[in-house]
């Protein structure tokens, strides 16, 4: 940093950071996460807390009121009526001021002191987003993740991350809380999410990240903790909602075509591939008419792979796997 950005920085008043929470009916949950965000080790005031109130009826809007004393630069965002989770993050963002934006889901919170991590590692290395870690909670349970990448602190390209088919990577990671995204990001529209998609657009958004960004740093910091299990959530859903996860591929497709990077194809058959297995692993948990729907899509989606490259990532997923979903209906 340059003397002259030193004298910038010191006189720039915007926030530290920001940190967009969308919240629906979060009441129950919300205290937990506001808590966590007075334990980061970061002066309050230069932490900017974006609350996206998506149409709540219970009592978030109370728990917000108990919590404006607390946190100087909390800013509240209502919407009147409910516009979905990738609504109200987008509408957090075009809110925030922050240098660095993140984000927290109003049922997880983040480790003490995991901001002040994260903001020291954006000092040291000047790239475009940072990740991290997490834990996932299942009631009093708690299991470690770590993001797939083994290097750390230092300065990465991107699209290393998304190769190759074989093992997860870090296009395959795509918890939104783990990432902590320069203004320059923002700013240049990448930080937004897909609001048409009703399920999956963290996908989605996660290729575009790696794809449209220039360079990223895993940090080893205290991470954030992921809320498994809880009631209403969206990754438990058994309706159409379901099927959006083959839209965020589709919409991955035309990036990749229209940027020509065909060369990562392979890897978007092989995830399908993947989510389609998890899918069938929870067959009875949909009706027949959405199952003959995503069964239906997914047959389209693949028909828009070269059949080598689909043959090559069936293979690859082994035979159990692949009878496992011919047996439930998708043509491979």
């Amino acid at each position: 940093m340059t003397e002259g950005e030193v004298a910038d920085r010191m006189t720039d008043a915007r926030p530290e950071v920001s940190v967009v929470v969308p919240a629906r009916d979060a009441g129950g949950h919300l205290p937990d996460a506001l808590g966590s965000l007075e334990r980061q080790q970061v002066d309050l005031s230069r932490l900017e807390v974006v609350v996206v109130d998506d149409g709540s009826t219970d009592t978030t809007a109370e728990v917000l009121d108990a919590a404006e004393p607390r946190f100087p630069a909390l800013r509240r965002v209502h919407h009147a009526t409910p516009q979905g989770v990738s609504a109200a993050r987008n509408r957090g963002v075009r809110e925030a001021t922050g240098r660095w934006i993140t984000f927290l889901d109003p049922d997880d919170w983040y480790f003490p002191g995991h901001l002040a991590a994260m903001l020291r590692a954006a000092e040291r290395h000047d790239v475009d987003f940072l990740v991290s870690d997490q834990v996932q909670a299942y009631g009093n349970n708690r299991r470690l993740v770590r993001a797939p990448e083994p290097r750390r602190h230092v300065v990465l390209d991107p699209r290393s991350g998304i190769m190759p088919t074989s093992r997860s990577t870090m296009v395959n990671y795509v918890q939104v809380s783990s990432r902590m995204l320069a203004r320059r990001v923002v700013d240049e529209g990448l930080a937004v999410f897909d609001e048409r998609l009703p399920t999956a657009e963290d996908r989605e958004w996660a290729w575009r990240l790696l794809l449209g960004t220039r360079s990223y740093t895993v940090v080893d910091a205290p991470g954030y903790v992921y809320r498994r299990a809880v009631e209403g959530s969206l990754t438990d859903i058994g309706d159409a909602r379901q099927l959006g996860f083959l839209e965020a591929y589709d919409t991955v497709v035309d990036r990749l075509r229209r940027e020509g990077r065909t060369e990562y194809e392979p890897k978007v058959v092989r995830d399908v591939l993947a989510v389609l297995h998890h899918h069938v692993k929870r067959r009875a948990s949909y009706g027949d008419e959405v199952w003959r729907a995503m069964t239906a899509r997914a047959g389209q989606l693949l028909a828009r792979f070269d059949r080598g490259v689909v043959a090559q990532q069936v293979a690859g997923i082994g035979p159990e796997r692949a009878r496992a979903i011919r047996k439930e209906g998708v043509s491979l």
